[in-house]
Parts: structure tokens; C-alpha cells; sequence
């Protein structure tokens, strides 16, 4: 399963799944992590972000989320961002570094 939060980009192809909001990305990521083989990230969620807030805040739940056992999520999972705003898209990526390095050390 491929991931893509975004509030109105659509995804680089056609198999990737379109989230529109924080909120309900954590929702399949909490029933379906195992099955999850990227996830891609936009920070700015604009008139979404009253729905969860901004990729950041996602990636930081996330963080929270495996470390204290909430979420499985596949150790293999792709954590990148699409964010036009580099120093977001750093930052995103670099805590998805953080949560896989996590799950490496767990295998």
C-alpha cells in the first residue's frame, strides 16, 4: 500500500492511495501499517490542517506512535516528503529516518 498526503496534488502514479487529511491517514496507518510500503508526505495541508494539522504533525505522531507500540508499521516502509518547503521536507524526512532506524534495531 502507497501512502500519499496531500490537501490537492495528485499522487506520481496511479497506485498510490490519496489522503486528503491528517486525520484520516492515521487512521488506515493505525489499521493497516503492516501493509504499508511508503508513505508520502506534504507538510501544508491548508484548509485541511483543522482535520489532524500539517505532514509534521502526522510525522511526529507517527514517531510517538511506533515508539510506544500504538502502530506496527512495516520496517521496510518508504518515509519521504513531496513538501515544496525544503526545510519541512527535510525535517519530515529526517524523524522517518529516526522512526526506521527504530524499526531496524526491533527486527
Amino acid at each position: 500500500m502507497k501512502l500519499y498526503l496531500d490537501d490537492w496534488r495528485e499522487p506520481p502514479s496511479e497506485d498510490y492511495i490519496v489522503v486528503r487529511t491528517v486525520n484520516d491517514l492515521k487512521e488506515i496507518v493505525k489499521k493497516h501499517g503492516k501493509e504499508i510500503e511508503v508513505l508520502d508526505l506534504d507538510n501544508y495541508m491548508e484548509e485541511f490542517a483543522p482535520f489532524g494539522g500539517n505532514g509534521i504533525d502526522f510525522i511526529r505522531w507517527l514517531e510517538e506512535a511506533v515508539f510506544t507500540g500504538e502502530v506496527e508499521l512495516n520496517p521496510d516502509v518508504k518515509i519521504v516528503s513531496h513538501s515544496s518547503d525544503p526545510y519541512m521536507k527535510r525535517l519530515i524526512e529526517e524523524i522517518g529516518r529516526g522512526i526506521k532506524a527504530y524499526l531496524r534495531s526491533k527486527r
